[in-house]
């Protein structure tokens, strides 16, 4: 019953993908990147699909990403309860290390995206630093007065002030991107931990079902070879003596027990 759901279900992907493509053939598209905060697929995390998603690549590249996106979650999910005898503790096992693998690959993403941010930002800021430095060594060198000194040592620390302030908005609205696309990661995980453990409870009853059945099974076959060996046995001479008595007509019975006057 669950392999024929699963073989179910993976028919309904491929019929979806399909459709999405041929609605999608002829319309023209641009080609733009994926967002940074694009949140990657369990099935290319985990690189399990790739060999059966093969024959339908030139079909998929025109099927929006979102839906491309939740149709190998889906697949990826399914594909842990193909086999109908695996232990539970196994299937859950394994999906949780694909989450674990993609939450450190997600963290990774992240200081990587910090360590680029805060180097460039770093070289901003020595770049800025150096071309005041630079300009106020070719004013100086022209020997100004007192009060165009004021106005110039004014106007570079203005500047600062506002180069300073400048980035520190831009720290802020990285941080801020950044908390957003955690928290953007986060939900779709437990979307996809709900969506695993609705599976997971289906697989677990359906096991227990089939189980009842077998032992139920069992049971009715060990009765039947219980009976097969205690069945009474009767001689040809037997038989022939019931089926005689089978022939005698019926009427009113002779009492076994004497009669008062007898």
């Amino acid at each position: 019953m669950l392999l024929l759901r699963i073989e179910a279900m993976k028919l309904y992907i491929i019929l979806i993908t399909v459709f999405f493509a041929v609605s999608s053939f002829g319309a023209s598209r641009d080609n733009k990147e994926t967002p940074s905060n694009e949140v990657e697929p369990l099935a290319e995390q985990e690189l399990g699909l790739k060999k059966d998603r093969e024959h339908l690549d030139k079909l998929r590249k025109d099927i929006p990403e979102d839906v491309k996106r939740d149709n190998d979650d889906l697949a990826y999910i399914l594909k842990l309860f193909e086999d109908p005898n695996k232990k539970p503790s196994r299937i859950r096992g394994k999906f949780n290390d694909t989450i674990r693998k993609a939450r450190k690959k997600n963290q990774k993403k992240f200081k990587k995206l910090r360590k680029e941010f805060t180097k460039k930002e770093k070289k901003a800021r020595k770049d800025f630093l150096k071309k005041q430095k630079e300009e106020r060594n070719k004013f100086m060198a022209d020997k100004p007065d007192k009060e165009k000194s004021r106005e110039f040592y004014n106007d570079q620390t203005a500047k600062r002030r506002e180069y300073f302030a400048d980035q520190r908005d831009k720290r802020k609205d990285f941080e801020s991107e950044v908390r957003s696309q955690k928290k953007e990661f986060d939900l779709f995980l437990r979307d996809k931990r709900k969506q695993f453990d609705d599976h997971y409870r289906a697989f677990i009853k359906e096991q227990q079902a089939s189980r009842r059945a077998k032992k139920q099974a069992e049971k009715e076959a060990r009765k039947k070879a219980s009976a097969a060996r205690y069945k009474p046995t009767i001689t040809s001479k037997e038989k022939q003596m019931l089926e005689d008595f089978k022939k005698v007509p019926k009427g009113p019975g002779i009492p076994l027990q004497p009669t008062k006057d007898e």
